[in-house]
């Protein structure tokens, strides 16, 4: 995960904060998808944080952005086995990541009727009433976890008309997606297209992916 060549950049959080300090110095706004939408900049990076595994790491990044004067998107499960919504601990981080600024919003995931039973729909809104009841306000906004689980990106936005009462946005809808808007992602440890640091000042706009699982102070293993 740590890179080899010098003046590359890995998965060390220290790489992390250079990298949103150059998109600040190149002239990008860096916020979460709510002030994307309230105020729309010329350059502008949508910084996303999907949450699978731990809602610690997910606090040490959210730190991290807000000491670099940025805001993010961050997106919580209600099936996770790492962490509870409702647990003290979870509620009194979610706090804190409001308070500094960050949005935190519904990280929705199917499968669970496989093997259950009941729909992706009845599934969606159990785990919409979960997370409202933890955070203590309506869902705003949300992103898939494993779209193909729930039956990709046609059933993200016919969920995304129902819940229209209060829901804005799903992160993968195609107005920050190709072509209208640069998407990079680390999923699985692996920038696809390079480290989302060799993007400064090569596109307008762009909605960046991460896993807060994959970034580390010194070394990988202090997150397994």
């Amino acid at each position: 995960m740590a890179s080899s060549e010098p003046g590359k950049k890995g998965f060390s959080l220290k790489d992390y904060a250079e990298t949103l300090h150059a998109y600040l110095d190149d002239g990008y706004a860096v916020t979460s998808f709510d002030k994307y939408l309230d105020a729309p900049q010329e350059k502008h990076l949508i910084l996303r944080h999907d949450i699978d595994n731990s809602i610690e790491q997910a606090m040490r990044v959210a730190r991290v952005d807000a000491e670099a004067g940025c805001s993010s998107s961050i997106f919580l499960r209600v099936h996770a086995r790492g962490y509870s919504l409702m647990s003290l601990p979870s509620l009194m981080m979610i706090r804190e990541m409001e308070e500094l600024g960050h949005e935190v919003q519904l990280h929705l995931e199917g499968g669970i009727g496989e093997v259950l039973g009941g729909d992706n729909f009845e599934w969606a809104e159990r785990q919409r009433t979960v997370f409202e009841t933890a955070v203590g306000r309506p869902v705003g906004g949300f992103s898939l976890h494993e779209p193909a689980r729930l039956g990709g990106f046609e059933f993200a936005a016919e969920l995304l008309d129902r819940w229209s009462d209060t829901v804005r946005y799903h992160a993968y809808e195609p107005r920050f997606m190709m072509p209208n808007m640069k998407y990079l992602s680390d999923s699985s440890g692996n920038w696809r297209e390079g480290h989302f640091a060799e993007w400064v000042g090569k596109v307008p706009v762009v909605q960046v992916l991460t896993h807060p699982f994959w970034w580390f102070e010194k070394v990988p293993a202090e997150n397994y």
